[in-house]
């Protein structure tokens, strides 16, 4: 129903996301997030103004990441274009990433560190977007070249993150028994 809706609908605002991993030294990676929200009608801000069409947001974050355990190592970022030049007085939270561990509750830490009041909402929210690419480009990159395979649940390094991260990976769902039944039959999965 909502497809034939908008089948003749003009966009008014997007948001896009792009997310990468890049592999850096040892086991280490870097992960790069960019976010750009483009305003396509004219506006009126809260005063009254006038705002034209365009790029409101477009910030641009890199991280180092390393593992044993996952951390961010370094934390970079810049705000290309902004509605207000105040908006890159936020830019100090990016400071207070490093050595961040990822882990459950990765979402909520980079809230309590810089959102609401604390920093920009936005970038905060390209952080949080961030995690995910961290967990699979890590992953993609240390399971390029050999089984990880663990030898039991308790060497199971990735278990942080992944345990209980979705319904298929509570410590009951079929991620977690095919991974059971793959460490006793001694066979990746």
């Amino acid at each position: 129903m909502l497809d034939n809706i908008l089948e003749n609908k003009v966009r008014i605002h997007t948001r896009d996301i792009q997310l990468a991993t890049y592999p850096h030294t040892g086991s280490r990676v870097i992960v790069h997030g960019v976010l750009k929200d483009e305003r396509y009608i004219r506006i009126f801000d809260v005063t009254g103004a006038v705002i034209e069409p365009g790029i409101i947001h477009h910030m641009d974050v890199k991280l180092l990441i390393k593992p044993d355990p996952l951390m961010i190592e370094d934390a970079e970022a810049k705000m290309i274009q902004v509605p207000m030049t105040e908006c890159t007085t936020t830019l100090d939270t990016i400071e207070k990433l490093k050595g961040l561990e990822i882990k459950s509750g990765f979402s909520k830490n980079i809230r309590d560190i810089m959102g609401g009041k604390k920093g920009c909402t936005h970038l905060c929210q390209l952080v949080i977007a961030m995690g995910q690419e961290i967990v699979h480009g890590w992953l993609t990159q240390k399971r390029k070249d050999n089984s990880s395979m663990p030898k039991d649940l308790d060497n199971f390094s990735e278990k942080n993150f992944l345990i209980d991260s979705c319904r298929l990976w509570t410590r009951q769902g079929p991620k977690m028994k095919s991974l059971e039944q793959a460490i006793k039959a001694g066979h990746s999965f």
